[in-house]
């Protein structure tokens, strides 16, 4: 398997800044808000990526990663939200076990 960088040091510093001032924001705003700031930030690093990055993985990107709007917050639907975390965690799981080549029990 060949590794190819899919962030540029810009581009990872500007990840970085966001993730290191989304957490000193967290400090001051209501603690449903922490989710979904993560959440901005893998949407952010999946846009940063997403051009060089496999077919599979553009795919996964592309699809259950946005199926949990940027605006969704738990209060609304705590059971919904989870539910969809959940399915994202469970597709991203599966990509990995595939794209890793890792043996499944």
């Amino acid at each position: 398997m060949t590794t190819t960088m899919v962030l540029t040091e810009g581009e990872a510093l500007e990840l970085l800044a966001f993730l290191v001032t989304a957490a000193r924001t967290q400090l001051d705003e209501a603690a449903e808000y922490g989710p979904l700031r993560l959440l901005t930030a893998a949407t952010r690093l999946a846009d940063a990526i997403g051009p060089r990055v496999s077919p599979e993985t553009r795919a996964l990107l592309a699809g259950p990663l946005r199926q949990i709007p940027e605006t969704a917050v738990r209060t609304s639907d705590p059971t919904g939200y989870a539910a969809k975390l959940d399915g994202v965690c469970r597709a991203i799981a599966q990509h990995l076990v595939a794209h890793l080549g890792v043996p499944s029990p």
